[in-house]
């Protein structure tokens, strides 16, 4: 519904976003708003800046209001809070585009700056005048509040339109923005904070923001009389002769995230080595032929299961991927080798699985899948992930910083992580944390659940950003799980 037809006053709205975006800046910079600069542009977005400097004056400082363009073009609210300043003796200067390049001086003294100039209707690259505007920001010694999103951000995937400036803090306004969670808009971002407008929001969003505190409401405590056999029993299918630590590595994980039984389905050309691998962890043979009554054979008792990590690129891993991947009747984590096998198939064979399926791609795998490019899916992982989720008809977990959880309709963004968690293995043991909670929650709120428990524990279990080895992850669950309480 439109803002007009809600009898909302669009200058209210303006209002509300320059009140809240002061208070933000004020709370977070509270030693920086001595000489603040704010650098609008010609559109609605610069009139957000012209409330932000009207209400700093009111508070006693003595901002710098800079407006890149002519007054005489402005129009609507922004050009009403614009000639406000003036009749308030708020110091301002108009600056030409084709003048932009002299910005720097006026930030030279500034102890903050605020970034007007584009909001979220840019949708072409940033040049000429106004690209040397984001510049100077950027080369700005004070830091730098971006209203709503930094200037040169795309909304929707988190990419650059040629220049963006790097922001302390944005304040973006209504509700978060796609583009301020996926990289490289997340190094542009700085801290997020929302600010409440007034606009009522209709329906469901399309995409949420997970972070630590939203485990806690889909992972309950347990009760005191649980046992292995409450907790559920997992099977991990995969590990061809010298890929056999992967499938340890999600079973091991599969038990931190508090499975109650992990067996592994083993090739027979591999199961002895497992064998000297494995203490807690069970192991079975997979029989020589992938038939569905086979499959359903190796799963009863079973309450879900992992496919893929080492399952190998043979005939043989092959005919057992797929027939999983088909027949498996719970609940199945579909991952790595697994995820290969289905390439040449399509995902689409997986609208028809036994029982919900939970792909875990990496941005590699998801191009294949999709038949584009890495670079493509990195370009704008939201519809990657919806496209997975659309051909398979199941529940994604697009991998890699901030991974996003697709199913039908839906998008979840884990906020947590750490660059340390790039590194082998770390795959496998997701691949076993959402199995466990396959056992216990919906695949969806598995995915998410399981996306953040894992993201936390490499936070948990990492000293910088490198040295993480994919156990100490596993053995990280546990403590993560521990302070939800």
């Amino acid at each position: 519904m439109a803002i007009e037809e809600l009898g909302v006053v669009s200058l209210v709205l303006m209002e509300n976003a320059g009140r809240g975006a002061t208070d933000a800046l004020c709370d977070v910079f509270d030693d920086r708003l001595d000489r603040v600069v704010l650098v609008g542009g010609p559109g609605q977005n610069g009139g957000d800046a012209w409330v932000v400097a009207r209400r700093l004056l009111l508070l006693g400082h003595r901002p710098l209001a800079v407006l890149v363009g002519e007054s005489a073009r402005l129009r609507g609210d922004a050009q009403a809070n614009w000639a406000l300043l003036g009749k308030l003796g708020v110091e301002t200067i108009e600056l030409p585009p084709d003048q932009a390049s002299t910005l720097g001086t006026h930030l030279r003294d500034a102890s903050l700056v605020v970034d007007g100039l584009f909001g979220t209707g840019l949708d072409r690259p940033i040049t000429g005048g106004y690209a040397d505007a984001v510049t100077e920001i950027e080369a700005a010694a004070a830091p730098v509040v971006a209203l709503d999103l930094p200037s040169g951000l795309d909304a929707d995937t988190g990419a650059v339109f040629g220049v963006a400036p790097g922001a302390a803090l944005t304040v973006t306004f209504a509700g978060h923005k796609r583009g301020l969670h996926q990289y490289p808009g997340v190094e542009h971002a700085g801290e997020v904070r929302v600010v409440d407008i007034g606009v009522p929001v209709a329906g469901t969003p399309s995409a949420s923001l997970w972070m630590q505190e939203d485990l806690a409401a889909l992972i309950a405590p347990r009760a005191d009389d649980a046992h292995k056999g409450t907790h559920g029993h997992l099977l991990v299918i995969g590990g061809a002769p010298g890929k056999t630590g992967a499938a340890v590595l999600a079973g091991r994980a599969a038990f931190r995230a508090g499975a109650g039984l992990v067996t592994i389905g083993a090739r027979a050309d591999s199961r002895a080595a497992l064998e000297e691998k494995v203490i807690e962890l069970m192991t079975t043979e997979l029989p020589g032929e992938a038939s569905p009554a086979a499959v359903e054979e190796i799963c009863r008792e079973k309450r879900a299961a992992v496919l893929g990590p080492g399952m190998g690129l043979d005939d043989l891993g092959r005919a057992w991927a797929l027939a999983v991947a088909r027949h498996a009747p719970v609940p199945t984590v579909i991952d790595a080798d697994g995820l290969t096998h289905l390439v040449d198939e399509g995902l689409e064979v997986l609208r028809n699985a036994a029982a919900p399926r939970v792909l875990t791609p990496h941005p590699g795998e998801a191009a294949r899948l999709l038949g584009v490019s890495t670079s493509e899916v990195q370009r704008d992982r939201y519809t990657a992930a919806a496209a997975l989720a659309e051909r398979s008809g199941q529940v994604v977990i697009l991998k890699g910083a901030r991974s996003i959880v697709a199913a039908l309709g839906e998008l979840r963004v884990c906020a947590e992580g750490t660059p340390a968690l790039g590194v082998a293995g770390t795959g496998d043991v997701l691949s076993g944390v959402v199995g466990a909670l396959c056992m216990s929650l919906a695949p969806v709120d598995a995915a998410i659940g399981g996306a953040l428990l894992h993201a936390l524990a490499g936070v948990e279990a990492s000293v910088g950003d490198r040295g993480l080895i994919a156990s100490e992850v596993a053995d990280a669950v546990p403590v993560v799980l521990e302070h939800l309480g």
